[in-house]
This record gives structure tokens, C-alpha cells and sequence, in this order.
């Protein structure tokens, strides 16, 4: 063994006790940790081409539900009377709660929502379920998820314990430039 400075002999440290423990925390902090957690939102593209013409005249035209998103608020059109309107004013507008949507949280989802009510409540013999989203191009991800989760079930009415059901098919549309 080398001697120190003044002539002692140094001592072997015994590591056994450190590898043990290290051998232990290794596997816990492995299991305790989450490496990734995923989410994923159901919706569907448009798609390209014509419709099919399956309507008579005794039918009466489908909903064609959409929610455009801009930095104003959301425009609501489609063939219900309340939607109705002319050039610019077609659809029914829900401004944000502050000027310029400068969060999130300024959307009016739950306005959007009541209205989205109202309409399903006038459409109940129909079967629509779809509503189409058009974003701006600058809508932060956030707010579309958000407008998502307005449209498909109003969770402030309850049906068999459950949210009420409004539109749960999501079509996401070409953004608004």
C-alpha cells in the first residue's frame, strides 16, 4: 500500500454500501418517471370533390355547420334561420371577451357553446353531427382545441348523467389567410 505525507498508510474505502444503494434507485427512479404521454384529438379532413347528390326536394338541405376562427371571435354559418344574413353579415358573430383574442381564454367557448345548443335543439329530427372549423392561420393550436372541446358536447347540460351530445364530428377546413 503507498504511504501518505507523514508516513501512515491510507485506508480502502469500502464502496459496497453506495453500489447498493445506486443498484436500488435506479430501477425506482426508472419507474416512478414518465418518458413521453400522448394525446390525440379525433377529427377528420374535408373532403376534395363534389358532394353526392342524394337529396329530393321533400328533404330539407343539410346544416352545413361551420365556426370560422379569427383574431375577432367566432362566425357561425350555416343553413339555420338564426345563421342566416348577407355578404359580410352572414353568420351569427361572438366577439372575444377582450379585444384582439390576446390569450386563449379571451375565446367565448361557452357562448359558443349555448349557441351550438340552440341550433342542435332546432336540428333534433336531423341527424348533422358534423361542424367544420376554419381557422385563421395565425390561431394559436390551443384556441382550435379548445373551440374543439365547445362544439362537440356542452358539459353544463346533462343527458342520462352524461354531457349533452352537440356536434362531435370535427372537420378541420383550409385556414382563412
Amino acid at each position: 500500500m503507498p504511504k501518505g505525507k507523514r508516513g501512515e498508510q491510507a485506508e480502502e474505502l469500502d464502496l459496497v454500501p453506495i453500489m447498493n444503494l445506486v443498484t436500488i434507485l435506479i430501477p425506482f427512479l426508472l419507474m416512478a418517471s414518465s418518458f413521453v404521454s400522448l394525446a390525440a384529438i379525433d377529427s377528420t379532413l374535408p373532403a376534395i370533390g363534389q358532394p353526392p347528390e342524394t337529396t329530393t326536394e321533400d328533404d330539407e338541405p343539410p346544416l352545413n355547420l361551420s365556426v370560422a376562427i379569427t383574431d375577432e371571435g367566432y362566425t357561425v354559418m350555416g343553413n339555420d334561420d338564426a345563421l342566416s344574413g348577407e355578404g359580410e353579415d352572414k353568420g351569427a358573430k361572438i366577439p372575444c371577451r377582450k379585444p384582439g383574442c390576446p390569450t386563449p381564454d379571451s375565446y367565448d367557448t361557452k357562448d359558443l357553446t349555448r349557441l351550438l345548443g340552440e341550433i342542435k335543439d332546432r336540428w333534433s329530427d336531423s341527424d348533422e353531427q358534423n361542424v367544420i372549423l376554419v381557422p385563421e392561420s395565425q390561431v394559436p393550436y390551443e384556441v382550435l382545441v379548445l373551440t374543439m372541446d365547445a362544439t362537440r358536447n356542452d358539459p353544463d347540460t346533462t343527458e342520462d348523467g352524461r354531457p349533452r351530445e352537440l356536434f362531435p364530428y370535427v372537420v378541420i377546413a383550409g385556414g382563412i389567410q
